[in-house]
């Protein structure tokens, strides 16, 4: 039943920007063509690609007044792809509809990928939910599609395989805040069957922001020729870190993970296949910024509003919020102002001694400036006293201790999570113990399961004494006790064991302190690094938890052990090292740490010597953990159906992981349909489509994306 234009023309006008769903699709034209390159006239103002040396201006003024200019672009943008209305009746074919995720995520008539047909396969059968989009002066380089279902999986392989993709990007966990939003479509171990299609997981290596799995895929169908090989070697860059709603903190990881994976697919393999759940938000802000980085590289200007109006025609909703579009714009001027950062190995020797780009490198490593709010439990006063100089823990990165009820400042220690190579949580950097913290300390290193702390401060009998018991007294509070068990000395450090006991139970916690005060001034270039591999052995009950590493004030030597070791491993991995990249982070989540340039060149120095044979990363490999629902989460449930704007009559709740689909009733006074777009306290989007209030079998349809 088509609704009437009168009430499509007022959701539309509305509520473009929600989930809806369609029961008809209107009949259109293909996609118009356009070159996004030329200025063009929307709402009475020219939008033209800006130079580099003015993009950092144009972004400032687009956010002056509450990011007002963000706003007038984003909704253009949003109207001309609404009033497009493009066809896409493949998806909304019956036998189709059950391979859509969502319901109104669908995939234009004109840009959608085509399987092949297979032998004994129905006509009309080569639907995905896919669709090709352009990239920067390369038409079809992506294919931007929804994480893949499980009545999906063989047409997901099938298109790999035909379009002869090498990369695959997904940049969506499996389950976010317990909503399942893609589900695990590769295998966990060994190889497994799709369809025609046998994928073998050859290898996982687990990073801090992404993990890269290797497959090898075989179509089980294929006639055997000799000019066609039924193999070939697939690789997936799957993006762990943004966050389950809202953007990333920092653009940098995120515009190293799109350099990574782009510049991986050889230039004779087909598109890159571009996932996140819907196959709209994070997959156009990774194609966007793809595109954008290599008009930067190749024109020196930036025209964000020109590429992302051209490819809303080819794929809906692509970078679907204007808080991602925000993103894209702050990403790019990080990327112009800190230019390459990945250097190769072989580039460090010359750049350690380049003391301009070491300056410069250093006056945008320290940008970020702190406020009050950014420090506040570290100014508490309760917990001023706990410090000792004036390097401070971010809200955001801080540890937190085990608060102790009625105890105001009793979570707070001065101490900060840092990243490395393999983890977001890698690392613990923190000051030497004041004689008031010394508990603190060991209740972190208990609370977080911590075996190994790297000691690199001096001692003296005063300011910096010794906070670890020694053979005749123990340490004790109410939850635990700290008792010696051995100390080892070595050509340039001392090694000590402790065991930490639960008082309430059986649970006990061995941890082992190297402690190297000449850190790193050490006898000779090799001990530096026979140093990290000791502190990165690991024993057979060793519990993976973080690293403590301790210098005076929290600060250069601490982090500058973090980034050797992080960089050390990153190296191995693919020989560059992003030095600028940790340096940078490191001082976001703790200011201060940096007192100059020379801190930097020191990181420079000590990689330009770096063995090649440390196998860090053997040391270090881990394993994906899965977390596994079945369910939706009920709470979310309620509050859409609790709201004091929709008249609800619940009949029937049917949750499963993809989406949630009630019957109500909510009709207008028109007895039309009626669209509402809800926005929950998480950010996320839901959308309502309303049946008429005459008609029973209009069920209204509620999808939830995120």
């Amino acid at each position: 039943m088509r609704k009437s234009n009168r009430t499509g023309n007022w959701f539309t006008k509305c509520f473009h920007a929600a989930y809806y769903y369609l029961d008809d699709p209107p009949n259109h034209p293909s996609a118009p063509q356009v070159d996004w390159e030329v200025p063009v006239e929307i709402g009475g103002e020219i939008r033209a690609a800006v130079p580099v040396n003015e993009f950092a201006k144009h972004v400032a003024s687009l956010h002056a007044d509450g990011d007002i200019g963000f706003s007038r672009e984003y909704e253009a943008i949003q109207c001309e792809s609404a009033v497009d209305e493009l066809p896409c009746e493949h998806s909304q074919h019956p036998e189709n509809k059950r391979k859509n995720r969502y319901l109104n995520i669908i995939a234009y008539d004109h840009s959608r990928v085509h399987l092949h047909p297979t032998p004994g396969q129905k006509k009309g059968l080569d639907y995905i939910n896919a669709n090709f989009i352009d990239g920067y002066q390369k038409a079809r380089a992506f294919v931007g599609t929804q994480g893949p279902l499980p009545d999906t999986f063989d047409c997901f392989w099938r298109m790999i395989w035909e379009q002869r993709v090498t990369i695959i990007v997904m940049i969506t966990n499996l389950v976010e805040r317990g909503r399942r939003k893609c589900d695990m479509y590769w295998p966990k171990d060994g190889s497994e069957t799709y369809g025609v299609i046998q994928v073998k997981l050859l290898e996982e290596e687990v990073l801090a922001t992404y993990t890269v799995r290797k497959f090898q895929i075989k179509h089980l169908k294929l006639k055997k020729k000799k000019q066609i090989n039924s193999e070939k070697i697939v690789y997936q860059y799957h993006y762990t870190n943004w966050p389950d709603h809202g953007t990333p903190d920092h653009p940098l990881p995120v515009l190293n993970f799109v350099k990574k994976s782009s510049a991986a697919n050889p230039p004779d393999s087909g598109p890159i296949v571009v996932h996140c759940s819907a196959g709209v938000g994070r997959t156009g802000t990774y194609i966007v910024l793809d595109a954008m980085l290599k008009q930067i590289e190749h024109k020196g200007v930036v025209n964000v509003f020109g590429f992302l109006r051209h490819i809303r025609a080819q794929r809906n909703f692509l970078v679907q919020t204007e808080e991602q579009y925000i993103f894209i714009h702050d990403a790019l001027v990080e990327a112009i102002a800190s230019g390459e950062t990945n250097i190769r190995a072989d580039q460090i020797e010359e750049l350690k001694n380049n003391i301009p780009y070491l300056e410069m490198q250093y006056k945008n490593i320290i940008q970020f400036q702190t406020k009050d709010i950014h420090i506040a439990s570290a100014m508490k006063q309760v917990n001023s006293v706990k410090n000792r100089g004036a390097i401070f823990p971010i809200e955001g990165s801080r540890v937190h201790l085990t608060p102790k009820p009625g105890e105001d400042g009793s979570d707070y220690i001065n101490a900060s999570w840092l990243h490395g190579f393999r983890r977001l949580r890698d690392f613990i950097v923190t000051q030497h113990p004041m004689q008031n913290t010394v508990k603190d300390f060991w209740q972190m290193v208990w609370d977080h399961n911590a075996q190994t702390i790297v000691l690199l401060s001096s001692l003296d009998e005063i300011t910096f004494a010794q906070f670890w018991p020694d053979e005749s007294e123990p340490i004790e509070t109410h939850y635990y006790r700290v008792k010696f068990v051995n100390k080892t000395n070595k050509s340039d450090y001392v090694s000590r064991d402790f065991v930490i006991q639960s008082v309430q139970d059986d649970y006990e916690l061995n941890v082992r302190m190297l402690h190297c005060p000449s850190w790193p001034e050490m006898s000779n270039p090799n001990s530096i690094y026979d140093f990290i591999v000791d502190v990165h052995e690991r024993t057979s009950d060793y519990r993976n938890g973080p690293v403590i590493v301790v210098d005076r004030y929290g600060g250069a030597q601490a982090c500058t052990f973090c980034a050797i070791t992080s960089l050390s491993m990153e190296m191995e991995y693919d020989d560059t090292a992003n030095i600028y990249t940790y340096a940078k982070l490191y001082h976001n989540k703790r200011p201060g740490v940096w007192t100059s340039s020379e801190d930097i060149r020191q990181i420079y120095n000590i990689l330009s010597y770096m063995p090649t044979d440390l196998q860090l990363l053997k040391r270090t490999a881990l394993r994906t953990e899965f977390e596994d629902i079945t369910t939706a989460t009920p709470d979310l449930y309620s509050k859409i159906c609790s709201n004091g704007n929709i008249s609800s009559t619940l009949n029937s709740n049917t949750i499963n992981n993809t989406n949630l689909t009630t019957t109500t009733t909510a009709p207008n006074t028109n007895g039309d349909t009626v669209g509402i777009q809800i926005t929950n306290d998480e950010n996320e989007e839901l959308s309502v489509v309303v049946g008429s209030g005459n008609d029973a079998k209009d069920a209204q349809k509620l999808d939830i994306v995120g």
